[in-house]
């Protein structure tokens, strides 16, 4: 098993996170694990709510949205943030409305999505170094946009697949998580190309 961090973007709205925090808390993972959830401001009842977590599990971080240019997305820059405060190469973004009753749920994750390289395994790899699932925050999503928001998607990874040699098939995850995560990625990677920063942005657009 390998380390995990799992990056939530949340607001005051979303006021849903608190019921979700103390299952994804108390998952039975035999590695290390944590939670870090971004936040529009500084303050406000999102910070209430998740500070009492915090003083009593320590896999529980947190941080805001600071004021930033223009020209950059709210998006772009709370997956950086998230990214940049994560402590494991292994990330997984979830939305805050994500719910688990089932106390294994990050161990069958991690299980779905471990590649086998010779001795070694690892969640991710040179040959799918992302994994696409649902990314969409909101919990119900029409027919026509999803259909919409994945040609959009395929389109921007396609040249960057052909680049690296990748099947861009491989980069999306099957029926039985492909709606338990929104997207995994390690950080190296994020933090290093552009273009795979561009396809994470594009992938976790909200409508």
């Amino acid at each position: 098993m390998k380390h995990i961090s799992i990056i939530i973007i949340t607001d005051d709205d979303n006021l849903v996170l608190r019921d979700n925090l103390p299952a994804l808390l108390s998952q039975d993972y035999d590695s290390q694990y944590e939670i870090v959830v971004v936040r529009n401001t500084r303050r406000g009842e999102m910070t209430d709510i998740i500070e009492p977590f915090m003083q009593r599990h320590k896999n529980l971080r947190s941080t805001f949205l600071p004021d930033k240019p223009q020209y950059i997305t709210d998006e772009e820059v709370e997956i950086l943030l998230g990214a940049k405060a994560a402590q494991h190469d292994n990330i997984i973004v979830i939305p805050p409305t994500f719910h688990t009753n089932d106390s294994k749920w990050l161990k069958r994750l991690a299980d779905d999505i471990e590649i086998t390289d010779g001795d070694n395994k690892q969640l991710l790899s040179d040959n799918r170094p992302l994994l696409l699932g649902d990314a969409h925050y909101h919990e119900t999503l029409g027919f026509f946009k999803r259909r919409r928001h994945l040609k959009t998607v395929k389109k921007v990874l396609k040249k960057w697949c052909k680049q690296k040699g990748i099947s861009a098939k491989t980069l999306f995850a099957d029926k039985n998580t492909r709606h338990s995560l929104a997207i995994a990625f390690r950080k190296q990677d994020y933090m290093d190309d552009m273009t795979l920063r561009d396809i994470i942005q594009t992938h976790l657009i909200t409508f």
